[in-house]
C-alpha cells in the first residue's frame, strides 16, 4: 500500500490544467488529461489523493469517493476518465484502492491556455485548508511553493 497523488487535466483547456500542474508542482504523478494513465499508476490498497478541476458550486472541496458504489460508473468518452471513472475501472482490474479522495477545484475559464488567478487562489485556499489532513497521510504540502511554481507556469501550462 502506498499513498499517491495524482493530478489530472488539459494543459490546453484553461484551469483544466490546475490538477496536472500541481501534481507538477508538487512532484507528484501528473496523469495530465489521460485518466488511463493515472488508472495504470494506482494499485490494490493504495490511497489515492487525486487533484482534478470540477464543475460544482463550490469554489474549492475534498471528497471522499464512494469506492463501494464506484462499480457501474458509465464511461462515454474513451479518452478522458475523471477520477471517480478511473477509481471504478481499477476495481473492475482488481487493483482497487483502499481509499481514494479528490481534491477539486472549480475552474474559472475552460478555454485557451492559461491558469486563472481565481483557480490559483482557489488551489492554495485548498492547500491551506486541508493540509493538516494531507499531512495526515504523509503528504507533506509546501502552499507557498506550489502556488509560486503555478504562477510560474499558468501561462505556458504545455511546458
Amino acid at each position: 500500500m502506498a499513498v499517491k497523488v495524482i493530478g489530472m487535466g488539459n494543459r490546453l483547456y484553461g484551469d483544466d490544467a490546475i490538477g496536472s500542474l500541481t501534481a507538477e508542482c508538487m512532484n507528484a504523478f501528473d496523469a495530465e488529461a489521460n485518466g488511463f494513465q493515472a488508472l495504470t499508476f494506482i494499485e490494490k490498497g493504495d490511497i489515492v489523493f487525486f487533484i482534478d478541476a470540477v464543475i460544482m458550486e463550490e469554489e474549492f472541496n475534498l471528497f471522499k469517493i464512494d469506492i463501494e458504489n464506484a462499480d457501474f460508473v458509465e464511461i462515454s468518452d474513451p479518452h478522458r476518465l475523471s477520477p471517480i471513472q478511473v477509481i471504478s475501472l481499477a476495481k473492475r482490474s482488481g487493483n482497487v484502492p483502499k481509499e481514494a479522495y479528490i481534491l477539486a477545484i472549480k475552474p474559472e475559464k475552460l478555454d485557451w491556455p492559461g491558469i486563472s488567478d481565481k483557480a490559483i487562489e482557489r488551489i492554495k485556499e485548498l492547500l491551506t485548508k486541508y493540509q493538516d489532513f494531507l499531512k495526515k497521510f504523509g503528504i507533506d504540502v509546501n502552499v507557498e511553493s506550489v502556488v509560486n511554481c503555478l504562477k510560474e507556469k499558468s501561462n505556458t501550462p504545455w511546458k
